[in-house]
């Protein structure tokens, strides 16, 4: 049971580092439309990148992947016609 509590809070958690991706892509895409044309294309440079937006999303999806796997999972030996095992 503690197994799949924490597979369940792990999900949770990718699936807040994808909203605040989110929010944070809202952002980036603001700075773009007000900020970005008006700097010279010197200054162009200093915009912020995606790469590492797009590595921590990947890693988040793969948390909420998992964490529903392990979560939403029968354990080994329980079933819908098998009772819970009392050691």
């Amino acid at each position: 049971m503690r197994g799949q509590i924490w597979g369940l809070i792990t999900a949770a958690i990718g699936l807040a580092i994808i909203v605040l991706l989110g929010i944070d892509g809202i952002q980036y895409g603001i700075w773009v439309d007000e900020i970005g044309p008006s700097l010279d294309i010197a200054d162009q440079a200093a915009q912020p990148t995606l790469i590492m937006s797009a590595v921590i999303g990947v890693l988040a999806i793969g948390l909420v992947i998992g964490g529903l796997a392990v979560g939403l999972s029968i354990p080994r030996g329980q079933g819908p016609d098998r009772p819970a095992r009392t050691e």
